[in-house]
């Protein structure tokens, strides 16, 4: 399993509007991750994070292409009826055993829509 984490994975999205995630995993030998045995979740907190604060997001990913390492999150608009700003997100992947894996962590900056 890869731990690199050095990408650029910052999200934006706007405020009771739904975002798709799709989510590439690779190992550590930049080959596409078997997710077979793996469930994914996406979790959101408003940033920054203070110690025993409740999750804001938390959903399982709602496909799921195990060979070749894809997993797909839909957020809602319920999901996504947040006080605009920023969030740190992270995406897990566990196998239900003692395998827990942080894929991504980055921010997530909530906009306000001029919509309302």
């Amino acid at each position: 399993m890869s731990e690199n984490l050095t990408y650029n994975n910052k999200l934006e999205g706007f405020q009771r509007n739904s975002k798709d995630l799709t989510v590439i995993i690779y190992d550590s030998s930049n080959s596409l991750f078997d997710l077979t045995d793996y469930e994914g979740y996406y979790y959101m907190q408003k940033f920054p994070i203070r110690a025993g604060a409740t999750i804001d997001v938390s959903i399982s990913y709602t496909n799921k292409d195990a060979s070749n390492g894809a997993l797909y999150f839909q957020i809602s608009e319920d999901n996504l009826d947040l006080t605009a700003g920023d969030y740190l997100y992270e995406i897990i992947i566990d196998d239900t055993s003692t395998n827990r894996h942080t894929v991504i962590q980055d921010k997530f900056n909530l906009k306000t829509s001029i919509i309302s």
